[in-house]
């Protein structure tokens, strides 16, 4: 949405800044996003692996504004492509080896009905390989039974360790923190937020409109230096999530009305042709075991390697955050 803003004209450009607070200085804008990519991103270690790429794919008869897409390809480092989209078979085969050629383990992102009806596709791919800096071990893995927050009961593979990790109770956050790195030099970890007796993940994540994450790593490490670093229980599902979401209905809710209707939307920096937005898709495969953390995000598309994961039905109660530390920044997130 930050690249497309930049096609955007008019009250549907002033809706699309004012819901995501984009800086109205593009050059500026620009820089601080580049900035920010190049610190998350790429990241390719024997124990920590991060890629971030957009794409756009455009049917060969659309002519988009030269300045526009060179917005997308300098600062945003997008990879531009111009195919047939009546040939749709061969359009979502293209277009899924061109991000297979960047991401090697993704394949048949896209679909034949992809293409249907489309002039041109924005997409963005986001891949996480993290193993922790304390490994579970395997074989202290044992199945338990757990309740949902809303009293449904299940059974999951409960991975359990004893390892020296910062954990802090939050009475602001009414949750207790713990935080799980990967790889050896703290750059990137899990956050987990398990919530109090009696309080819902809902309570917890509401508690982020007086507390922030910097506020959170702060607490850890103020108790940290006050007690030490002591070895504490961590316990955590086995788990699997897959999720497919359709963004119009929050982006409204944002107040990003007229980009989605064909009468009034204004795109005219990126062509004389009127154009509007579809749909927008986010799809997420988030995997979680003993020796790490592998989690993918297509915006739209889905990978179709994951389709045969079995999801976790019932979870206990806690919401997770991938994190790059040094900026606090969120590359995934859940909540169960």
């Amino acid at each position: 949405m930050a690249g497309i803003s930049f096609g955007a004209s008019g009250v549907t450009r002033r809706q699309i800044n004012r819901a995501f607070k984009l800086s109205t200085e593009k050059e500026k804008f620009n820089e601080q996003y580049k900035k920010l990519t190049n610190t998350l991103f790429p990241v390719n270690t024997s124990e920590v692996k991060a890629w971030n790429e957009n794409y756009i794919f455009v049917n060969k008869d659309v002519v988009l504004y030269r300045s526009f897409l060179e917005i997308l390809m300098d600062n945003y480092n997008t990879i531009f492509t111009a195919m047939d989209f009546q040939d749709q078979p061969d359009a979502a085969h293209q277009a899924s080896q061109i991000i297979k050629s960047n991401f090697p383990n993704s394949r048949n992102v896209f679909s034949s009905e992809d293409f249907q009806d489309s002039s041109f596709i924005m997409s963005n791919v986001l891949w996480f390989e993290g193993y922790w800096s304390s490994i579970f071990d395997v074989s202290q893995t044992k199945l338990e039974l757990v309740n949902s927050f809303h009293g449904r009961t299940g059974i999951v593979n409960m991975m359990q360790m004893k390892a020296k990790v910062r954990s802090s109770h939050m009475e602001l956050m009414k949750a207790t923190v713990t935080e799980l790195p990967y790889g050896n030099d703290g750059k990137y970890c899990m956050l987990l937020l398990f919530p109090d007796p009696g309080d819902s993940v809902e309570d917890v994540y509401s508690n982020f409109n007086r507390v922030t994450l910097r506020d959170i790593f702060a607490k850890l490490q103020s108790d940290e230096e006050q007690f030490g670093l002591k070895k504490v229980e961590v316990k955590l599902p086995r788990f699997s999530k897959i999720s497919k979401l359709q963004l119009r209905t929050p982006l409204n809710r944002m107040g990003i009305l007229d980009a989605f209707e064909r009468k009034y939307a204004q795109f005219n920096k990126m062509s004389e042709d009127p154009y509007y937005i579809e749909s927008i898709e986010h799809n997420v495969v988030v995997r979680v075991a003993e020796m790490g953390t592998i989690a993918y995000a297509t915006t739209p598309g889905v990978n179709r390697a994951y389709s045969n994961i079995i999801e976790n039905k019932v979870m206990p109660p806690f919401t997770f955050f991938i994190i790059e530390k040094p900026t606090a920044t969120v590359i995934f997130g859940g909540i169960f």
